[in-house]
């Protein structure tokens, strides 16, 4: 049943990831990855801080290139939520989102994000978490095949953090993008995921846990998943002290 479902992920795959290696110095930072992301498909990559989570998004996303292996896109637009909101400090929140994409489509989204009475504000006048939600409002007015994020839900409290994780939930029900979160939080990476992956340093440890498509899970059952990321993060830990 495991090679059938590797299989089928292989063929439905928008992102493939074959044997990707990066270093940055003397430090390997991703070693010998291989990884597939399925179109409608929500996976998390789960780990600690300087693991190369984001290295690895950026490789996706095109901005940073592998030192060796073969990456293989199967999408046209690939939006990306920043670890820092990498807002034009010049521009309003609007010109910001207008700049990938059109007003009613940017006002939406702002409107989606709880922001709509920001839009004329610039960045210097928001505070981080609001720099988040502009982020993401961004991404999601871009659209695309595939979302990327990187710690999207760092700075929000925690009803805005729901709030935030509802709304992405929503929106790729009704959109059908596939997406790939990177976080170092077992509940969040549980309530978001039909698939976690839990890494250790440059990726050589990795082991990966199918709980099934989320909204079919309980409350209960998101606590049962997030303790066991959890436990599979201190075994991890240990094993590398």
């Amino acid at each position: 049943m495991i090679q059938k479902r590797a299989a089928e992920r292989k063929d439905t795959a928008i992102v493939t990831l074959s044997r990707v290696s990066k270093s940055f110095g003397s430090e390997q930072v991703i070693s010998d990855l291989s990884l597939n992301i399925n179109k409608e498909e929500f996976v998390s990559i789960l780990g600690s801080s300087g693991c190369g989570k984001t290295t690895l998004l950026r490789i996706i996303a095109g901005l940073l290139k592998p030192d060796s292996g073969e990456i293989r896109r199967r999408c046209e637009r690939v939006a990306f939520v920043f670890q820092d909101d990498r807002l034009i400090p010049w521009k309003s929140v609007l010109a910001n989102i207008t700049a990938v994409s059109h007003e009613e489509i940017a006002t939406n989204c702002l409107d989606r994000v709880g922001l709509k009475e920001a839009l004329n504000k610039y960045p210097s006048q928001l505070s981080g978490g609001m720099k988040k939600r502009v982020g993401l409002a961004r991404a999601l007015a871009f659209g695309g095949d595939l979302l990327l994020m990187d710690e999207p839900f760092g700075s929000l409290d925690a009803v805005t953090k729901e709030k935030m994780i509802e709304l992405v939930v929503e929106l790729r029900n009704k959109s059908g993008f596939g997406a790939l979160l990177v976080t170092h939080d077992p509940f969040e990476a549980a309530e978001l995921s039909s698939r976690v992956i839990v890494v250790g340093k440059a990726f050589k440890k990795v082991k990966e846990f199918e709980f099934g498509h989320p909204e079919k899970r309980t409350l209960s059952d998101n606590m049962s998943c997030a303790q066991t990321l959890l436990e599979e993060l201190r075994r991890i830990s240990s094993q590398s002290e």
